[in-house]
């Protein structure tokens, strides 16, 4: 069959698809070795992010762990509680975005060495939580005024192959991996109550019942190496990428991965990375270790680019999360949240809402003057508490002359107005003398705040209740 163009009589085959003179050429087929690398650049950018958690999970057990008794700074030996001594101020530079709700506990657990009997005293209503985190940052329970009750009670954490009896009295809790981060937070009403909540946390004990399942202790195990003076971050950001992949494979190995994301990790098997062998390095070609060291810089990358998102819901220019703790299959946010925020709780125990710009979308600034103001019958709607902490610009408090750090319903000398509302005074200077009350006070250059909603109620955590924009003033 013959059509008519402009370029003549030809086949309609041609026609269609062109003069074979005419026809591009073809790119030559990949190399087996750049199938290989590429590959292994894709599982290896996969494999970087998803293993994060594990990573800074054992650099924060490693350092914490790192004494041979219980410190004042929360450090402590393994499967041994340790407490912070005193309510964190401007003047601590060792943690960034403190909190001056709580105090923290802390004890690092190896289920291998047993199973962690957990005892509790009757804290007489007071807000406390022991929250139960797996080596993956998943919480997988509580023990506290939410979840437990006020009352002394005692618990038995067992591990994944823990075959001993429950003693009696205590409540079994199942652990999905060996390795145990219980973060502890008690309520202080300011420094003077320091002494009424070091003792409730002197009661918080911690004995491992038998059978021992590993005689060798998890550092051993681990074989992790960490460089001195150095914060947990900034650790696992100083490994090259065969050190990082060898983390990884030890901690895999010691504390294996969900049955039901099994489709997604059994593919690193391609990259040497499987829960029977950890890290196997030396079977590697030499593309899959060129993909793989690629990989490893762009996947720390785009870590740290998702660490950088303000959060899953935005309202008022407030951003939170809604699914922190119980990440499912989302590695991204969990990475994201081990890197910038790593052992934070769960909606239902409380909800952390960041702003950084006010109502105009413009960024907080010292030089300007704000206001946030609650409607009356429209405060935080919880059971526990509410707060609203003040960060520079490096997120550390704020030196101010009533060393003040947050502002609350349990600050003394709050006022709401005469219409019921309540105002919050947010600025470097002081206010007039009847909004002293109201005052959180602001430092030089750019900060943010956060919102800390404890146990908040059903209202919040289905989107219906609304934050307060940041206003600025006049």
């Amino acid at each position: 069959m013959k059509i008519r163009t402009a370029f003549g009589s030809m086949s309609l085959l041609v026609a269609c698809f062109g003069s074979p003179a005419l026809a591009q050429p073809q790119p030559a087929p990949l190399s087996i070795e750049q199938a290989q690398e590429d590959l292994a650049f894709a599982r290896g950018v996969d494999a970087t992010i998803w293993a994060y958690p594990l990573a800074i999970t054992a650099a924060t057990a490693e350092l914490a762990t790192s004494t041979d008794r219980p410190l004042p700074n929360g450090h402590a030996p393994f499967n041994t509680f340790g407490h912070v001594g005193k309510l964190m101020t401007a003047a601590d530079k060792d943690v960034v975005s403190p909190n001056a709700d709580t105090i923290y506990s802390s004890a690092f657990v190896d289920l291998k060495r047993g199973a962690a009997l957990v005892s509790v005293p009757d804290t007489g209503g007071r807000y406390y939580s022991l929250m139960l985190e797996d080596a993956y940052t998943n919480v997988f329970g509580y023990i506290g005024l939410r979840a437990t009750g006020s009352g002394a009670g005692t618990y038995l954490i067992a591990g994944p192959g823990w075959t001993g009896e429950t003693p009696a009295g205590a409540k079994r809790i199942d652990s999905p991996t060996p390795l145990v981060w219980i973060i502890g937070r008690t309520l202080i009403d300011g420094e003077k109550d320091m002494p009424n909540v070091a003792a409730i946390q002197k009661q918080y004990q911690l004995t491992m019942v038998p059978p021992v399942l590993d005689s060798v202790p998890a550092k051993e195990r681990w074989g992790i190496a960490l460089q001195p003076k150095m914060p947990p971050v900034q650790q696992v950001d100083s490994l090259d990428w065969k050190t990082y992949f060898r983390w990884a494979g030890q901690m895999m190995k010691d504390n294996p991965p969900p049955a039901a994301d099994s489709a997604f990790w059994k593919q690193f098997a391609a990259i040497g990375l499987t829960v029977e062998n950890g890290f196997d390095l030396d079977h590697l070609s030499p593309a899959t270790q060129k993909g793989l060291e690629r990989a490893y810089e762009a996947g720390r990358q785009i870590l740290k680019m998702e660490a950088q998102k303000s959060g899953g819901v935005v309202s008022n220019g407030w951003a939170y999360n809604l699914n922190a703790g119980k990440w499912g299959q989302d590695f991204n946010l969990r990475a994201a949240i081990a890197f910038r925020s790593l052992g934070q709780n769960t909606p239902e125990e409380a909800i952390y809402m960041n702003v950084l710009n006010d109502g105009d979308k413009q960024r907080l600034n010292g030089g300007k003057k704000y206001t946030i103001t609650f409607k009356k019958g429209d405060l935080p709607p919880v059971d526990g508490f509410w707060s609203v902490s003040m960060y520079d610009a490096s997120d550390f408090f704020v030196e101010n002359p009533i060393n003040r750090n947050a502002i609350g319903n349990r600050t003394e000398g709050l006022k709401t107005a005469p219409d019921g509302s309540l105002t919050i005074y947010v600025q470097k200077d002081a206010p007039d003398a009847g909004k002293m009350g109201n005052w959180l006070p602001a430092p030089d250059g750019n900060f943010r705040m956060s919102m800390r909603l404890y146990v908040p109620k059903a209202e919040i955590l289905a989107g219906q209740w609304t934050p307060p924009a940041v206003t600025p003033q006049q």
